[in-house]
């Protein structure tokens, strides 16, 4: 039971860890929209507007990488640890919102290895360049309201857990 217990609070802290990064990329977002605003009023950029949109979107690109990356990692822990703890039904009601999640992100993946931002920022389509930070944006909206679900969750098992002692 206390094994139990402490893989619960690792799961919460998780979550926070994971919000973190999802800030670093919404903050990341926001240069770029910034950028993509300040095109728009110019007309065009200058050669250093475009080096900072290419240097933005490359920051963006890699806090994406880890921010997936440890998604996907805690996720698969949460599997492993879930049905044991939460029971079948409620595992798999989780299980299903990590896989929507999941085909999200190879989707947008997808987009972003077709759509080569960077060739895309060099050609000036910010159509495009909206559309994907956009699409990561709902990601990173679904990803925070799938973890306050599961924070409530894991804090009312923690009650049980603790009131079991």
């Amino acid at each position: 039971m206390q094994n139990e217990m402490e893989e619960v609070k690792h799961i919460i802290e998780e979550h926070t860890a994971i919000r973190e990064r999802s800030k670093v990329v919404g903050d990341e977002i926001n240069d770029l929209e910034a950028l993509e605003d300040l095109k728009s009023l110019r007309g065009s950029f200058s050669g250093a507007d475009e080096v900072a949109l290419a240097d933005k979107l490359k920051e963006l690109k890699q806090a994406m990488s880890c921010f997936i990356d440890s998604l996907r990692k805690h996720f698969d822990d949460e599997e492993k640890l879930f049905p044991g703890i939460l029971g079948e039904p409620l595992a798999r009601a989780i299980i299903l919102e990590h896989r929507q999640i999941t085909e999200d992100i190879n989707s947008l993946t997808a987009i972003g290895d077709n759509a080569a931002l960077d060739q895309i920022s060099q050609q000036s389509s910010p159509a495009i360049v909206m559309y994907i930070l956009q699409r990561i944006s709902a990601l990173l909206k679904m990803v925070e309201e799938h973890a306050v679900k599961e924070n409530v969750v894991l804090q009312m098992l923690l009650v049980g857990l603790q009131e079991r002692q």
